[in-house]
């Protein structure tokens, strides 16, 4: 039997190979991060906001004393752009103005106030004889029974016990001032035991004057 004794020469294949792998992906990799910085610089932009000037502040004015219930204390709640600005939980009375004064964080633009208030009801107290005083008209908000007429669902063949029951429509009216200046005046109407809440905007020009001097009264202040 005759053995072969020839050997195979040459370099080894698999280091070859690993080196190979390793110098496309030093090439992949350096393309790569030449590729990205080749790209123009992206542009940012930036959202600057400017504070308004002003002496700014909101009334809210209610045609039914306001209070919260079991499952949200809360009687008035007023919130800039989502930050709460004004947080009661005790009543507030009808036809007595709330004013927050000075608005903090108002800003040139649009700014968006959320107003909620609660409709809990009060207990039932038995009225006197005689002229009754008429929350709306304490309220400012003229004549209760052409205003909100069409809330009451009331009959002339109603017995008084149902008419206690349906009760009478709910208003709100927010104002917004600049001094004496109203920007913004709204009045919400609710249906008989509908929670009120709604949003009031207000845009602010830019205003590079001084302040404008306020001459109504802001001491009943409400924060």
């Amino acid at each position: 039997m005759v053995k072969n004794n020839s050997h195979t020469t040459g370099l080894p294949v698999r280091p070859l190979i690993a080196l190979g792998i390793s110098l496309v992906i030093c090439s992949l990799i350096g393309g790569y991060q030449a590729f990205i910085n080749s790209l123009p610089d992206r542009e940012v932009t930036e959202f600057i906001t400017t504070a308004a000037k002003g002496d700014y502040a909101v009334e809210i004015t209610l045609s039914f004393d306001t209070r919260g219930d079991a499952f949200d204390p809360t009687s008035l709640l007023v919130r800039l752009d989502g930050q709460t600005v004004l947080e009661k939980s005790e009543v507030v009375k009808a036809g007595t103005p709330v004013k927050i004064h000075p608005v903090p964080d108002l800003k040139v633009g649009i700014n968006e106030f959320f107003i909620q208030v609660g409709t809990a009801e009060t207990p039932a107290v038995p009225e006197l004889d005689g002229e009754v005083d008429d929350p709306f008209a304490a309220a400012g908000f003229g004549d209760a029974t052409e205003d909100a007429g069409e809330f009451n669902n009331t009959d002339q063949g109603n017995s008084p016990q149902q008419n206690e029951v349906v009760g009478v429509a709910k208003a709100v009216r927010v104002r917004i001032f600049d001094g004496d200046e109203v920007l913004v005046e709204k009045t919400v109407w609710s249906e008989p035991g509908e929670t009120i809440s709604s949003t009031v905007v207000v845009d602010i020009p830019e205003n590079d004057q001084m302040p404008k001097t306020s001459t109504h009264d802001h001491s009943g202040h409400n924060h």
